[in-house]
């Protein structure tokens, strides 16, 4: 089970998920659902257009899921693309922390899309995955 809460505690400037999952994997699923939440106020959903593989490598799981949720924003940004199902696998017992993902596409309609927020960045502003109780839990903070 993963869960994602937005919150505003931050400055006007900025807008966070508190993210919790039993896997790390789930937990890079939903700071994915929670980003696009914030942008369209809902997780968007529809039928796919497209699919697309994924492969990411970092030094460490923080910089691994700042990497992989700046790859979706630049899809969505520079392509339009907007994830509605995405299988993904993150691998952290050695490093490179590695990230094999396929995610599923729909084109931005400006129609049926009516973002609520423009989410500029991902930060790493008290960004810390922490592993207790057998869960994974982290904040992760967004520049508007």
């Amino acid at each position: 089970m993963r869960t994602f809460q937005i919150s505003d505690r931050f400055t006007t400037a900025d807008i966070g998920l508190e993210l919790e999952a039993d896997r790390l994997d789930e937990l890079f699923l939903a700071a994915a659902e929670g980003m696009f939440a914030i942008i369209f106020g809902e997780c968007p959903s529809g039928k796919a257009s497209a699919s697309e593989e994924i492969n990411l490598q970092a030094d460490g799981p923080e910089q691994l899921l700042v990497d992989w949720l700046s790859e979706l924003l630049f899809l969505f940004d520079t392509q339009g693309r907007v994830p509605v199902e995405i299988r993904l696998r993150v691998n952290d017992d050695e490093t490179p922390v590695t990230l094999c993902a396929t995610v599923e596409y729909r084109s931005y309609d400006r129609n049926r899309d009516v973002a609520e927020h423009e989410v500029k960045a991902v930060t790493y502003h008290m960004l810390k995955i922490r592993k207790d109780d057998n869960r994974c839990r982290c904040h992760v903070v967004f520049d508007l």
